[in-house]
């Protein structure tokens, strides 16, 4: 079944799969050309049944050998051709309904589970987020001018375009919820001399955070806290949230605007950058939500649009980063290929292959499958900002 469905399938290049009986089957007709070995005839079926959650363990598992190409030409290939397989598979196309229908069920955010969901990704080693990310330990989508811009400079510039959008002077106090390493805090207490209080549910990053802080002489400036959002009573002129969206879950949705618009002053402006689908809601995909990122999901426009018309909220600006996201990824895997002896050290060759395709098959996503960036600017009251764009680019 799994061979027939992708015979139906137009593939931007050629692939060859050697079944689990060795036998050669070969899909399109042009470059690139990309060949991979299927181990056994359980992983044939389970990749048919479920692509969305199998795929990504057949390669942890080497059930999948890529045996000409690599692995980013096969991802690259098979995300291209993604939607025709769906529309070809009655019963994934099935499965996939039922998940957005349980969809809200699959994000169970509330302050406990946030906590051991926010663990599971980023309080492993922090010596592997070192290994591939900026200096300034940026675990976002960067900013880039052109693609040639190297990776710090990027992220330099998305920190600036932040700052720029959120009009920020020395006498205001900023929220930044879901602070990550603190370089978003630090950055804005530098740039503006105003204070900054960062939250995160990450204890490996409050304590790097906060010793970060200390270190730059700026802890009379910048406060940090472990701390879930939902507990935040301070009113602030600033709020930002970088990156940190796409944990809630689409059932707190509503909760967490609510809570942001209330801490927010008369003259406040919030900033909400968070990882969007172009088209409509979709599940989140099973194998990152088992493997990478449990509780999380990626919304579209028209579910935060609802969540704010129902609220009553000013929305000031939109603003979609369309390929910032692929370039960031581009250089996040050069640097995990880089370091893979080290990392494999730390952790095991499962672990690599796992992080290997979590880095790419998040790349194909912008690139390939729709996924997109949104910084959704918000005012508190209509006359926050100025009229026009200029103050930003300025």
């Amino acid at each position: 079944m799994l061979y027939n469905l992708l015979k139906k399938l137009n593939f931007d290049g050629t692939l060859e799969i050697i079944d689990s009986k060795n036998k050669l089957h070969t899909f399109g007709n042009s470059n690139p050309l990309v060949t991979i070995r299927l181990t056994n005839k359980s992983i044939e079926r389970k990749l048919f049944l479920n692509p969305g959650l199998h795929l990504g363990e057949a390669y942890m598992n080497e059930e999948l050998i890529i045996e000409k190409g690599t692995i980013e030409e096969f991802i690259s290939l098979i995300s291209n051709s993604y939607d025709d397989f769906v529309s070809n598979n009655k019963i994934y196309k099935f499965y996939e309904y039922l998940s957005s229908v349980f969809m809200p069920f699959q994000q169970i955010n509330q302050l406990v589970n946030s906590k051991k969901n926010v663990a599971h990704h980023y309080d492993i080693d922090e010596n592997l987020y070192k290994l591939f990310l900026d200096k300034d330990m940026q675990y976002s989508c960067a900013y880039f001018h052109n693609p040639n811009i190297g990776l710090d400079q990027a992220q330099k510039d998305k920190k600036e375009h932040i700052i720029k959008k959120l009009s920020i002077n020395e006498n205001m106090n900023v929220l930044d919820i879901g602070c990550g390493w603190g370089g978003m805090a630090i950055e804005i207490a530098k740039q503006t001399g105003a204070k900054v209080k960062g939250i995160t549910l990450s204890e490996n990053q409050f304590k790097t955070a906060s010793e970060r802080a200390q270190k730059e002489g700026l802890s009379d400036r910048v406060s940090f806290a472990l701390q879930d959002y939902r507990n935040e009573t301070d009113q602030y002129d600033r709020i930002v949230s970088v990156g940190m969206f796409e944990h809630v879950g689409v059932r707190y949705f509503e909760t967490y605007l609510k809570k942001v618009h209330d801490i927010l002053k008369d003259n406040g402006v919030f900033l909400l950058h968070t990882i969007g689908q172009r088209g409509k809601p979709t599940a989140t995909s099973p194998w990152i939500r088992k493997y990478i990122f449990p509780g999380g999901y990626i919304p579209s426009l028209s579910e935060i649009m609802k969540e704010t018309q129902k609220l009553n909220i000013n929305i000031a600006d939109i603003e979609i980063l369309r390929l910032h996201y692929a370039h960031t990824l581009s250089h996040w895997y050069k640097n995990v290929m880089e370091n893979r002896d080290k990392i494999i050290k730390m952790f095991d060759m499962r672990f690599f292959r796992m992080w290997e395709f979590y880095l790419l098959a998040s790349k194909y996503s912008f690139v390939n499958m729709g996924n997109v960036v949104f910084q959704i600017q918000i005012s508190k009251n209509i006359n926050n900002l100025p009229l026009t764009r200029n103050y930003i680019y300025n």
